[in-house]
Parts: C-alpha cells; structure tokens; sequence
C-alpha cells in the first residue's frame, strides 16, 4: 500500500526477529515483500532458472572434461606412466568434487532468501502503510530510538523500566494496530466508492466511529513513548551538564593561579551549581523512570 508521501519510517520488526534477519533489510531490501503479499516460495538456482542453470552447468561439465583430458596428454608426455596416471585420477576425484558442489549449491537455497521466507509476518515494510499510519509510527520509531541510545540508558540507570524488553513489544503492538488500521481505511473507501445511501452510512458509520476510536487510542500510546523519550533526554542533558560540572576544579584552581586575590563568589557558585544540579539530575532521572512504567508490559 504506497503512501504518497514521502515516508522516513525504517521496516519494524518482531522482537522474536533475528539480528541477522534485521541487518538484511539494509543490504538486501529486495527480499522482502509486503504484509499482503503471499510469503515467498523456496527459491533455488534450478526454481528460478533452469533453463540457464542447466546450461550454466553443462559449460562447466564440458571445462571440467576438456581440462582433464587437455591435462592427461600433457601429464602422459612429460610424467612418468605411474606418476601420469595416479595424477590424472586425483584430478578426475577433485572435478567430481567440484561438480557436486555446485550441483548442491544449485538446489540449495539462498541463506538470506530463507531467513527472510521464514520470518514472513513478522515484519512491516513502509510499504504496508498509509501515510497518517507511517507517520505515527514513525514518530514511535524515533521515540524507541531516543531513549536505547541514551546515555542514562546505556549505563543502566534506568534498568528497573526494561527498556530493551518493553520498547520492542511496544512498537511491534503499535505497527501492528497501525496496519490494521491502514487496511481498514483503504477497505472503507473501496466501499463508499458511488452512490452513497442510507444502508451503507448504517453500515459505514460505526466502523468509521470505531476506527476513528482506535486511532485516537495509538495516538495516545505514541504521545506516551514521545513523553518518554522526551523524560529521557532530560536526564541525559543534567548527566552531560554534571559530567561538565567535574571540571569546576580546574576553572577553581585557574582562577587561584591567575587572581589569588578575586571575588570568591565564583567558588561558592561552583558548589551551589553542583548541588542544584544533583537534585535536577535525580529529579530527571525519577521523571524518566516513572514516564517509562506507563509502558510497562501487563503481566502474565
């Protein structure tokens, strides 16, 4: 379903997802189709080309003969008969060894091809959105992003909220909820294409009111994971002025060397900033806290 707008939103994936699976999407976008589309077949060299593969492989049969026969007169005129013909047997083994392996290659399929068959449905493309869709959540996306890439994050100071466990389920609940919705706003059009009459606004009216009511709902999961991440960066900006603040000894120190004599007030601010600063990066740290177990996950 292609959104006329530009879309920015990155492909969302399950938590279940392999790494290896999500790093594809970078290198490899082709492989991927969207959500309405049926899942992949097995692909091999033989499914998607025989006839090429087939002369692919007789190309190589007849370089593999030729080879050995080219390199049996030659080892029969310069080599020993015992030496000649034990090479030219070890020379066969290997050229039947080789053909295998490609043969085996030519039915096996691409490991790329597979993982992303395989995990077909737990993943969404931009593609599968439409543009009020992408752009909630993309905006979900940027939140998520935000608060795993803080630095109050990464050093664990908000552990308690499981941000690594709870972020991820929650952007896999909203592109969910989002697709659904996407699917449902495309249906409504198709089917209040024409005349309009009495029976179809029966019909069409609470659907329209319902869908409008789970819109409004998302909006309201997103403006927290915004709210979040908005907590969060809070946090981090008092951890990087504190971080800032470890240098007051050396500005303390400068000014005893370059004016014994000056204004002492600059010293006392020094302590008195730290101070209130402690307090804001505590204060920060609880509001970030208490912001992220608004998204806890319910227990099971």
């Amino acid at each position: 379903m292609t959104s006329s707008a530009e879309v920015t939103m990155e492909p969302v994936f399950a938590p279940g997802v392999p790494e290896s699976v999500r790093r594809l999407v970078k290198h490899r976008s082709e492989l991927f189709v969207p959500a309405d589309a049926p899942r992949p077949k097995r692909q091999t060299w033989w499914s998607v080309s025989p006839a090429n593969t087939l002369g692919q492989l007789l190309v190589w049969l007849t370089v593999c003969v030729g080879g050995w026969i080219l390199a049996l007169i030659i080892m029969a005129a310069t080599l020993p008969t015992d030496v000649a013909t034990w090479s030219s047997v070890v020379l066969a083994a290997l050229a039947v060894l080789a053909t295998g392996g490609v043969l085996v290659k030519s039915m096996v399929e691409d490991r790329g091809h597979k993982a992303v068959r395989l995990q077909h449905g737990s993943y969404l493309l931009p593609v599968d959105f439409d543009d009020a869709s992408a752009r909630l959540l993309e905006r979900a996306q940027r939140s998520v992003k935000t608060v795993l890439e803080a630095t109050v994050t990464r050093r664990g100071l908000l552990d308690d909220v499981q941000n690594e466990l709870v972020l991820p389920e929650q952007l896999w609940d909203i592109a969910q909820v989002l697709r659904e919705q996407t699917v449902l706003r495309a249906r409504q059009r198709d089917v209040a294409r024409g005349m309009a009459t009495a029976e179809l606004e029966t019909v069409l009216g609470p659907q329209r009111r319902a869908l409008a009511l789970s819109v409004t709902a998302i909006e309201r999961k997103v403006d927290l994971l915004e709210n979040y991440a908005h907590r969060v960066r809070s946090a981090d900006a008092a951890l990087r002025a504190e971080a800032a603040l470890a240098d007051g000894d050396r500005y303390i120190e400068l000014l005893a060397r370059t004016e014994p004599v000056g204004d002492t007030t600059l010293v006392q601010g020094f302590a008195d900033e730290a101070s209130a600063l402690r307090d804001t990066f505590t204060r920060s740290i609880n509001a970030a806290r208490d912001a992220g177990r608004t998204l806890a996950l319910p227990e099971s």
